[in-house]
């Protein structure tokens, strides 16, 4: 039997249009957090929506990719560019919520 990935690296889109990456074995109490009011982190203040998420089997590629989505801003907007193209679903989510559009 195949094990399902357990490590999850995943991009927030806040209300004012900015992305943030991170990663987490457990994505629900995570993004929990993220959305708080004691949160003392880099995203407390504002109401954050999952935008992508990428699923791993082991931790260290889960890093390793995160960790490369931080480094490198061609990488988060090419992702975000994959997101808006398809079906527009980075379109919908901020016209639904009144987000600026991150690549706007």
């Amino acid at each position: 039997m195949t094990p399902l990935p357990r490590f999850t690296v995943y991009l927030l889109l806040s209300e004012r249009g900015e992305v943030y990456a991170g990663y987490t074995s457990h994505l629900c109490r995570r993004f929990k957090q993220h959305n708080a009011a004691d949160n003392k982190g880099w995203t407390r203040g504002r109401r954050w929506h999952l935008l992508a998420v990428k699923c791993f089997f082991d931790r260290d590629t889960a890093l390793l990719f995160e960790q490369q989505l931080k480094r490198s801003k061609y990488d988060k907007t090419n992702w975000i560019k994959r997101l808006a193209r398809p079906e527009g679903r980075l379109r919908i989510l901020c016209e639904r919520h009144g987000i600026q559009h991150p690549l706007a």
